[in-house]
């Protein structure tokens, strides 16, 4: 049932409470030792898509090339190839979306305790093997990998929980510079770690860390450029629309900063909760939400204190960064509710897929308006293709 709200589109499906926001971001930064259990556990199915393939890291450390095209013609295909790495050389858990180059597909992710990350590099053509083949890399970092590798430029550039950016060559894996957070600088513990997938735009890469900075440093050597501190951890990945990065913070506050002018601030938009999820943009509306399954619609060129275009409540907590597919938005929420919402109106377009799985990865979008395709994985290992035309599952493909 929906219902208008001071002109707003919201889905009444009730709310969370800070309360229970508090017990949520607990239960993400500490376990019960006090160790950040986001490098210890299960992965979240993270998918990347590219040509017709789908690919998956999945929740017991392999990685899977799906044909999509196949699945839909029999959802009993199976996957092309499956890199299935063995005990003494386990991949891990992987959180973040894969890169995709090329040739290449680059996978980070947490293997031992969490006290170690590995960036791995598969030959997109390759055949199913349980070890790293010819030409292909895989390089070990002090850390867990939480976020998503980035290419660029014949580079691999990947954060890491040890408070280190890392830049490698795309081709060969050779390590080329580093980057120490502020956090690491001073020694920090859980403050210096890095969870935001990078971005980057004309020769600078962004990234966030727990210390509340976002960084803008030299894609050519790793320099810092400058940086801007929040109130709150910074994991979103940043968007860079036009001359504005993007992103949440913890503090509760989505920052628009001038790239063109050393990150002076263009506007900020304050909500109730934190954001977790990175923003998507068309162009001229950014679109963001946060941890209490708020969505918000913000003009790019928004002043000062206006209010959003509007605002829908998905009805859980988001950690999955949506996807546009035209004028289209595409949200999951953690428990399993995905909306369909129209990007003018706010409104919901279908009645939600209640599918009851734990959605955390971001989604990955192909195909144009009218064969648009939605791809992404849940907790349970399971990867869905949704078909948002006829807004329907069109194949899932259990990779357990």
């Amino acid at each position: 049932m929906f219902r208008k709200i001071r002109g707003t589109s919201r889905l009444a499906l009730g709310r969370w409470s800070l309360l229970a926001i508090f017990g949520l971001l607990a239960v993400l930064l500490t376990g019960c030792t006090g160790r950040d259990i986001i490098g210890t556990a299960d992965g979240w199915t993270p998918v990347a898509e590219s040509d017709g393939m789908v690919y998956a890291a999945t929740r017991s450390g392999e990685v899977l090339a799906l044909d999509s095209q196949a699945l839909d013609r029999d959802e009993n295909a199976g996957h092309i190839w499956k890199y299935s790495p063995n005990e003494d050389n386990e991949l891990g858990s992987v959180f973040g979306t894969p890169a995709l180059g090329e040739n290449f597909l680059y996978v980070g992710s947490s293997s031992g305790d969490g006290d170690r990350g590995k960036l791995v590099a598969l030959r997109r053509d390759r055949e199913s093997s349980s070890r790293i083949e010819q030409n292909e890399w895989e390089e070990v970092i002090t850390g867990a990998i939480v976020g998503g590798p980035v290419l660029a430029d014949d580079k691999v550039l990947v954060g890491s929980e040890d408070g280190m950016l890392y830049s490698f060559d795309a081709e060969t894996g050779d390590r080329l510079w580093t980057f120490s957070t502020q956090g690491l600088k001073m020694g920090l513990g859980k403050e210096r770690r890095i969870w935001s997938t990078p971005a980057v735009d004309n020769g600078v890469v962004y990234f966030g860390a727990m210390d509340g900075y976002l960084y803008a440093i030299s894609l050519n050597d790793g320099t810092e450029l400058w940086k801007f501190k929040t109130n709150g951890a910074v994991v979103t990945t940043p968007l860079v629309v036009g001359s504005a990065i993007i992103f949440g913070s913890f503090d509760r506050i989505l920052y628009a900063l001038d790239v063109s002018n050393m990150g002076a601030i263009l506007w900020t938009f304050k909500s109730d909760s934190w954001f977790w999820a990175g923003p998507v943009s068309d162009g001229e509306t950014v679109y963001a939400t946060n941890m209490s399954g708020e969505i918000f619609a913000l003009p790019l060129n928004r002043q000062g204190a206006d209010a959003p275009t509007w605002v829908y409540e998905i009805g859980d907590t988001v950690n999955s960064t949506p996807v546009l597919t035209g004028d289209k938005l595409v949200v999951a929420a953690k428990n399993g509710i995905v909306s369909l919402l129209d990007t003018t109106t706010g409104t919901a377009e279908e009645i939600p897929l209640l599918l009851e799985k734990d959605i955390r990865a971001p989604l990955a979008a192909a195909g144009n308006d009218e064969s648009a395709r939605v791809y992404f994985g849940d907790k349970d290992g399971v990867v869905r293709s949704l078909d948002v035309d006829r807004w329907r599952i069109s194949w899932t493909f259990s990779t357990q």
